[in-house]
């Protein structure tokens, strides 16, 4: 069915809704439209508007609170640091150089001088054993042929002189069979310590002759290494030659005969328990003497040099006679691998020098030792 248009008519509660809306029209207010003046300032009529007085908000300044002082517990002053305006004269060259830590030299071998007390080596220590001085003599003499021969680093030498000799005496029942086996494995050991390309398990075997396996090359390794507890960090004289050297400004020739000195020692086990400080004080006292033609070391072993090395000549007496023995036992010794290695002009042909063989090492070497 289609649907029709109809207008829209409306109900009863829309015409009273209408009635009402428009009867409430009277009671609102007309809004009354006030202008502002020209040029007049709109927060003048803002209401209850004041300027601040600036008498009023002027406020004092907080007065800063002090912290309390507390009493600080004193510091332990470096040991360095006391000898930092003397020691660094020496360090002049360095002392901008990080790798050097010259401001550290004086903690660094005050510990090298307790830790060398930490691992000594007892005199006499081949008695009652199965190798004896001359079999060590032959040992030492073949490592410095292999050392010179792979171009190894002076440390690698002494450390391995030093790994035999804390190894030996505590094993008496090593031999004749088994020392050079020792004397290979250590110088590995001392290899992978000091070195940063070292020879192959190949080139020890055969410096040997192929008479040790590569198995029981490491396998003696592990025992000296498990014997020593892994500790290898014992100073060795080389490391103190080189301070007291600097600190005693010496000579190209005059170092060169100091590390002379020091190889000549590793021949002879008799030297083995003197503290590797002492024995670099000895080398360095003895070299400077030497070739400054002094009558006696004790006059070029000044007291800045005993104050910075805390070594008093006194305490090396009888280390500087038994090295002038050893110069002169040089000539009829059968071990020349050291003489024949400083004969090198790269070492100013130092063992051939003719002052070796002067009045002050030959007096020096006549004279009874007391220790």
């Amino acid at each position: 069915m289609a649907l029709r248009h109809r207008d829209i008519v409306p109900t009863l509660p829309d015409r009273e809704n209408i009635t009402a809306k428009a009867g409430k029209s009277h009671l609102i207010k007309p809004i009354v439209v006030t202008k502002r003046p020209p040029l007049d300032e709109l927060s003048n009529k803002l209401l209850d508007s004041k300027k601040p007085d600036p008498a009023k908000e002027a406020k004092e300044a907080p007065k800063p609170v002090q912290p309390a002082k507390k009493d600080n517990p004193p510091v332990n002053k470096a040991f360095s640091s006391s000898q930092l305006p003397t020691a660094l004269e020496n360090d002049s060259e360095t002392c901008t150089d990080p790798q050097m830590v010259s401001e550290y030299q004086g903690d660094i071998f005050k510990y090298l001088h307790e830790m060398e007390l930490k691992y000594p080596i007892r005199a006499n220590f081949l008695e009652n054993h199965k190798s004896t001085s001359r079999m060590r003599a032959i040992l030492v003499n073949w490592l410095i042929r292999v050392h010179e021969n792979f171009g190894l680093c002076l440390e690698t030498l002494h450390m391995c002189i030093s790994l035999i000799d804390r190894y030996l005496q505590d094993n008496t029942q090593v031999g004749r069979e088994s020392l050079q086996l020792v004397g290979t494995s250590a110088l590995l050991i001392a290899c992978k310590y000091e070195e940063m390309y070292y020879p192959g398990l190949q080139d020890f075997k055969y410096i040997c002759d192929n008479t040790f396996s590569t198995d029981e090359i490491l396998k003696m390794e592990i025992s000296i290494l498990t014997a020593l507890q892994y500790n290898l960090g014992k100073p060795l004289s080389i490391h103190f030659l080189r301070r007291y050297s600097k600190l005693a400004d010496v000579k190209f020739e005059q170092h060169n005969l100091s590390k002379y000195l020091l190889e000549l020692a590793l021949l002879d086990h008799d030297m083995s328990h003197i503290r590797p400080s002492l024995q670099a004080a000895a080398a360095c006292c003895l070299s400077i003497a030497i070739f400054s033609n002094a009558t006696c070391p004790s006059k070029v072993w000044t007291g800045r040099l005993a104050q910075y090395s805390n070594c008093k000549y006194s305490e090396f007496k009888h280390v500087v006679v038994k090295f002038a023995k050893l110069l002169i036992a040089t000539e009829s010794s059968k071990h020349k691998s050291v003489q024949e290695k400083y004969a090198d002009t790269k070492f100013n042909k130092v063992s051939l020098n003719p002052k070796l063989k002067g009045f002050l090492v030959k007096r020096l070497a006549e004279t009874s030792l007391k220790v």
